[in-house]
């Protein structure tokens, strides 16, 4: 090995526990005829044992033809255009088609009611459909990104341990890597401006465009200008850009990595562009839930907890019943009552209720505890994502709810979700009135703007 041979990296981005958001599905069964299932509810596109007004050959149709007349709606435009101003999430409250109807454009109704007439499709079936595509395309701008990103972040790092030195296969995948991080940056910048600056009812095809249209500049510019995006920040990913855009038009400094000498200097780029690749993640909401896990309030943790170890008692129930059987025959496991200490990175060394351990010293009954709790643990973060899935808020408020209701300072929750204090106080001013009753069953209070905060000395000098 040449220079840095004991190359060591470390990460903001950690690939076990960044959220993916979750791919929407439908499904065409055969259930005495052709049905299709759309979350929770189902349309019969063919009626069975009743008068239809429907024609003979739409009534013929198969299952197969179904899902072959389901796929053919993705080059029709009009359904695009429905797709397109359709919302990426809808409140667990509402129901769907009720939301969708209210949400929609006037034209875009208009053409899901014109396709109805000329597809076997019922119209409610059709808006379920396009919300399902533009779920999916959502996922498939930065979600998608993030996973090549981070299997390109493994290559370079891979790369670089095993070189003697910056060869030419070390900068082709430093250039792979740096094109990946700024298109992960620049879609997440995206969904965050339409996030911030513009309410649901506003997020259609058009104003998508519009910021589209902005220019990454002018967008990182915006969350500045907000404060959700703080200066340095701001810096930090404006000279990511200009580092693309450097290796990219000039080819004598890609080749050279525009004048890096080290693999460590190529080491500490990765680390620096991962920073900003992180900071976006948990503002747009994706990477939230381990801040929630550690920092979260009382009675919502107390939630997320009991959630997680009752749906870890069923997943055990079903897949690993003789040691779970092992557990329960334990006079010293109470499991319905299993707690840990979320603060701690490894929750198996931590638990502080449901089990006795004061002179216990069966290792096999241990073992099994420590991977049921170990299960539970994973549980819990998953319930987390659910619960920031489903509030009436959207992810980033979510979570910034939580730590108010925590009691923690402005400057400590600006730090852990990478914002700006001020824009911790701006939200708080916010989500008292728009949380729903979902939100303040979890939480049991939600705090109120209290006094005033004037900006201390050392900010009116800077």
């Amino acid at each position: 090995m040449g220079d840095d041979t004991d190359l060591d990296l470390s990460f903001a981005i950690d690939a076990e526990t960044v959220s993916l958001s979750p791919i929407g599905e439908y499904q065409v069964l055969d259930l005495e005829g052709p049905v299709v299932i759309v979350g929770n509810a189902s349309y019969r596109v063919v009626p069975v044992g009743e008068e239809s007004d429907q024609s003979e050959d739409v009534r013929e149709l198969s299952v197969n033809e179904i899902r072959a007349a389901l796929s053919e709606l993705a080059d029709n435009d009009n359904f695009q255009s429905i797709v397109d101003n359709c919302p990426t999430n809808t409140p667990l409250v509402y129901d769907d088609i009720d939301y969708l109807t209210r949400h929609l454009p006037t034209t875009s109704l208009q053409k899901c009611q014109k396709l109805s007439e000329s597809t076997p499709f019922e119209k409610e079936l059709l808006l379920q459909v396009a919300y399902v595509e533009r779920q999916n395309s959502l996922v498939g701008h930065s979600d998608n990104v993030l996973e090549y990103y981070l299997e390109q972040r493994t290559e370079i790092v891979e790369k670089l341990r095993s070189a003697d030195g910056i060869d030419s296969d070390v900068e082709r995948s430093f250039f792979s890597y740096l094109l990946l991080a700024s298109a992960l940056i620049e879609e997440l910048t995206t969904e965050t401006v339409l996030n911030e600056l513009f309410r649901e009812e506003a997020r259609l095809d058009s104003i998508t465009e519009h910021v589209r249209s902005m220019g990454h500049a002018k967008r990182l510019e915006k969350l500045c200008d907000i404060q959700i995006l703080t200066g340095g920040d701001h810096g930090s990913l404006v000279e990511v850009k200009e580092r693309r855009n450097n290796l990219v038009h000039d080819a004598q400094k890609r080749a050279g990595l525009d004048e890096l000498e080290s693999r460590r200097e190529v080491a500490q780029i990765l680390e620096q562009t991962d920073r900003c690749a992180s900071v976006l993640l948990t503002i747009s909401g994706k990477n939230i839930e381990s801040v929630i896990a550690k920092r979260g309030c009382d009675p919502y943790i107390e939630h997320a907890q009991s959630e997680a170890v009752t749906d870890t008692l069923t997943t055990w129930e079903q897949e690993n019943p003789e040691r779970l059987s092992r557990l329960h025959d334990c006079e010293r496991a109470a499991l319905e009552e299993i707690r840990w200490d979320t603060e701690e990175s490894d929750p198996r060394n931590n638990i502080t209720k449901g089990f006795t351990f004061d002179g216990f010293d069966d290792e096999e009954v241990y073992e099994i505890l420590m991977e049921f709790v170990g299960d539970a643990s994973q549980a819990f973060l998953d319930r987390i994502d659910a619960d920031a899935n489903e509030s009436n808020l959207d992810r980033f408020d979510f979570a910034l709810m939580v730590l108010l209701c925590a009691g923690h300072s402005y400057e400590e929750i600006g730090r852990w979700l990478d914002t700006d204090e001020k824009y911790v106080q701006r939200k708080e001013n916010v989500i008292a009135w728009r949380a729903s009753n979902f939100e303040k069953d979890l939480v049991e209070e939600i705090p109120r703007p209290e006094d005033p905060t004037w900006p201390s000395d050392t900010e009116l000098d800077d």
